[in-house]
């Protein structure tokens, strides 16, 4: 009897690695899934990062290649631009030529009448000439010292 309870716990015991190799390797294969899944999630959002990186170097590129095309563009037309550059400057100065000459025929005018030269000073520079003036000069002279200070600030 003791012989067969010794061959009964040999066997018995010689099964019980075999029981926890099992367990060991049911366990091996849930942390490998659970790698897996990990791994799944991670390539799907780095997938989806890559993506994003994708559209805004794209979006960069379309950019810069609009950028490239209006240089080449604004490069060619030079008289263009420097046409729509001396168009304030032009128009300035004919109100200017325009302006001095009625002033002056006006003072001519006045003195060939007979008007004193300081009467027909007075007549011909009165406040409505001198507040148009001075804002004429103070929109020239100041739109240059904003953009200096426009300049300056950047």
């Amino acid at each position: 009897m003791l012989s067969l309870l010794g061959a009964a716990l040999g066997f018995g015991t010689s099964i019980i690695p075999s029981i926890l190799d099992l367990f060991q390797q049911k366990q091996k294969d849930a942390q490998e899934l659970k790698m897996l899944e990990a791994k799944g999630k991670y390539a799907a959002q780095l997938s989806s990062l890559k993506l994003d990186e994708l559209d805004a170097k794209a979006d960069i590129a379309e950019s810069e290649g609009i950028y490239k095309a209006m240089a080449a563009a604004n490069a060619k037309s030079g008289f263009a631009a420097a046409l729509s550059g001396s168009v304030r400057p032009v128009v300035t100065y004919l109100f200017v030529g325009l302006f001095l000459t009625v002033k002056i025929s006006g003072l001519f005018y006045s003195m060939s009448t007979g008007v004193t030269f300081n009467d027909a000073a007075q007549a011909i520079w009165n406040d409505d000439t001198n507040l148009l003036f001075t804002s004429i000069i103070s929109f020239w002279f100041g739109s240059r010292q904003f953009a200096k200070l426009r300049k300056n600030a950047k």
